[in-house]
C-alpha cells in the first residue's frame, strides 16, 4: 500500500516495470491492476519455472524499482505464490 499521496509515484513506478519484465524468459502472464482501494496495486504473473521467477527477482529493473518503490510503501512488501488445486476447462 502506498503512503498517503504517493500512489501516483508508486503505480508509475511499477507500470516501469511490465514492458522489460515482458522482455524476460519465462514470463507467461504479467498484468499490473490497480485495486479499487487507494494505493493499492498488485502484480498477477504466471511464469514457467521457479528458475525464471527468481531470475526477475534478481534482474536489475526489478532491483531497481522495487528499490526505490519500498521508500514509497506504508507498510511491507507482500509477495503470495500460489498453487493450482483446480483447473478450470471449458467443455
Amino acid at each position: 500500500m502506498a503512503q498517503q499521496g504517493k500512489g501516483g509515484e508508486l503505480k508509475a513506478l511499477r507500470r516501469g516495470l511490465v514492458q522489460p519484465t515482458r522482455a524476460e524468459a519465462g514470463w507467461k502472464y504479467y498484468e499490473l491492476f490497480e485495486s479499487n482501494l487507494a494505493g493499492i496495486f498488485l502484480f498477477n504473473e504466471l511464469w514457467e519455472s521457479q528458475k525464471h521467477l527468481d531470475a526477475h527477482a534478481a534482474s536489475s529493473h526489478f532491483t531497481e524499482i522495487f528499490g526505490k518503490a519500498s521508500a514509497l510503501l506504508s507498510e511491507p512488501l507482500e509477495v503470495n505464490l500460489l498453487t493450482s488445486v483446480a483447473q478450470a476447462s471449458r467443455g
